[in-house]
């Protein structure tokens, strides 16, 4: 599950691995493999994507989104995208 939680904000965030690699110092090739489920997410891929998008650590992590303290999930944001450019919220 946080493999796919991982790629989801890859993904929404629209991230390169290159990106990825400068961001978090973790070899590209890494990133690759596991966006493709190569590899299963370790302790490091984790720290460093919670250190990239912090807003995301609870829903990374657990799957619970608490908006109310600032912890969102790319789906739950991209929710509230879509309200606010249809002038909703």
């Amino acid at each position: 599950m946080i493999r796919e939680r991982i790629v989801a904000i890859w993904e929404y965030k629209k991230l390169t691995a290159k990106k990825l690699e400068e961001l978090s110092g973790i070899d590209r090739e890494k990133w690759y493999a596991l966006r493709k489920g190569g590899r299963r997410a370790n302790e490091d891929d984790i720290e460093s994507m919670v250190k990239i998008h912090p807003q995301y650590a609870l829903w990374l992590v657990s799957g619970q989104i608490a908006p109310e303290a600032g912890q969102t999930s790319p789906e739950f944001d991209e929710a509230n995208r879509n309200l606010t450019a249809h002038g909703v919220g």
